[in-house]
This record gives C-alpha cells, sequence and structure tokens, in this order.
C-alpha cells in the first residue's frame, strides 16, 4: 500500500512540475514551438496583375457565343440529313397540322366496344343481387 501512495505522488508531483517545463521549451526553435500569427504576402512577380471583372465578363461572353453557334451548326446538319418522311413532317408540324400520332381509327374502335361489354357487365351484375 505504501508503494502504491508514493507512486502516486511521484505522478503528481511530475504533473505539477509539467508547465513549469514547456515555457522554456516555447523559447527554443523547435518545429513545436508557437504558430506564427502573421503570415507574408506573397510578392506578386513583374506582369502579374489580377483580372478584371471586365475580361472575364468578355470570356463569359465568348463561351457563350461558341455554346450558341455550335447548337445552331448542329440543328441545321440535322435538318439536311432528314429523309423525306421526316421533312414532311416537320414541314406539316411548322404549318400547325396536327400529327396523328394516336392510337388508329380500329384500335378506338374496339376501345369503344370493349368499355361498352365491361359497362354491360356491370349492370347485369347489379340487377343480379
Amino acid at each position: 500500500m505504501a508503494t502504491r501512495v508514493l507512486a502516486l505522488l511521484a505522478v503528481v508531483a511530475l504533473l505539477a512540475l509539467a508547465p513549469l517545463a514547456a515555457p522554456a521549451a516555447a523559447q527554443e526553435d523547435t518545429p513545436f514551438g508557437p504558430v506564427p500569427t502573421e503570415t507574408p504576402k506573397p510578392e506578386k512577380a513583374p506582369g502579374e496583375d489580377d483580372v478584371s471583372r471586365t475580361t472575364l465578363y468578355l470570356i463569359a461572353a465568348g463561351v457563350l457565343v461558341a455554346i450558341v453557334g455550335i447548337g445552331y451548326a448542329i440543328s441545321r446538319d440535322a435538318r439536311r440529313s432528314l429523309t423525306a418522311e421526316d421533312r414532311e413532317a416537320v414541314e406539316r408540324e411548322e404549318r400547325g397540322e396536327r400529327l396523328e400520332t394516336g392510337p388508329s381509327k380500329q384500335a378506338r374502335e374496339r376501345a369503344r366496344k370493349q368499355r361498352a361489354k365491361v359497362k354491360a357487365s356491370r349492370r347485369a351484375r347489379r340487377q343480379n343481387r
């Protein structure tokens, strides 16, 4: 038991003396010393200026013009390579005519007859209750 007490006193003494040794170590030039608060500003080499806002706007406008030009060229080329059937469909669409893209006339008639059969069977079930 006495050895435990002595070990505990030794640890407490070491912990109490540790902060006294720290200021001496901080004054030394070590990698663990205090961190400098001011960072030096890098010097600009001659001819290195910041890019102005006007220059950035000009670059953005150039990119926009390039993208629009590429889109125009692609669409013009796509219209040139259309088949005769596709070209007629585009012309009809430009005139405002409705393109027939829905179900055929026969399919609409079959669907109408099927709905009529379903309605008739519902009516028959209601009457048989």
